[in-house]
């Protein structure tokens, strides 16, 4: 599988790159952002995305979050009932938000959800197939829950998928191994500096 960002048909998925998520300060921060701050995951999805802005490669944002009284979160996983527990994830609310370095620019769309993959209940599956992508990137926080769940879907409904290893970190580096091996089966996963390469 061969990476060709000069291509109209690649699309970047950028996903729950988000303030509860990934900084320390977030609702959610005890748990991810420290991997993500070893990591340098902002630092280097910045990079990412401003590059592939550069090359016009379309970019999609995914966000996680929920109503303000969470009447739309069904907690029926330790996952979500601790997003419950820790009032994280409103929409409206700071910790909601994609954070600062990553903001969508006008016309990048913002796909919201509230299961933990990102295709129950959204238009992500109709967007990706009205833009004729056949490759798309990804990279976020968690490795191995939003981007494997991701991951494996559009690698079963058959396109080439590419997760960006270092722009994506999970609560532990033993976790974020563990899923790469698993993803290394269905995917093909890079490093920022092939997508930097290939798009210069």
């Amino acid at each position: 599988m061969t990476l060709n960002l000069r291509s109209s048909k690649t699309v970047l998925l950028s996903l729950h790159m988000q303030n509860d998520i990934i900084l320390r300060e977030g609702k959610l921060g005890k748990l991810f952002s420290e991997q993500a701050e070893v990591r340098n995951i902002i630092k280097y999805s910045k990079e990412l995305v401003h590059n592939a802005r550069s090359s016009n490669i379309p970019i999609i944002h995914v966000c996680v979050r929920f109503k303000p009284d969470y009447s739309n979160l069904i907690a029926n996983s330790t996952l979500l009932t601790a997003v419950k527990q820790t009032e994280a994830l409103r929409e409206g609310k700071w910790g909601g938000d994609i954070v600062s370095e990553l903001q969508p620019l006008n016309g990048e769309p913002v796909i919201s959800h509230q299961r933990v993959g990102p295709f129950y209940g959204t238009k992500l599956r109709h967007t990706l197939k009205k833009g004729g992508f056949e490759s798309i990137i990804l990279f976020g926080v968690a490795t191995n829950i939003i981007v494997e769940s991701t991951a494996r879907v559009l690698s079963d409904e058959g396109y080439n998928v590419f997760v960006v290893e270092d722009c994506c970190s999970a609560a532990t580096l033993e976790a974020h191994q563990a899923s790469l091996e698993s993803l290394s089966l269905l995917t093909k996963v890079i490093k920022v500096d092939e997508v930097l390469n290939n798009i210069s």
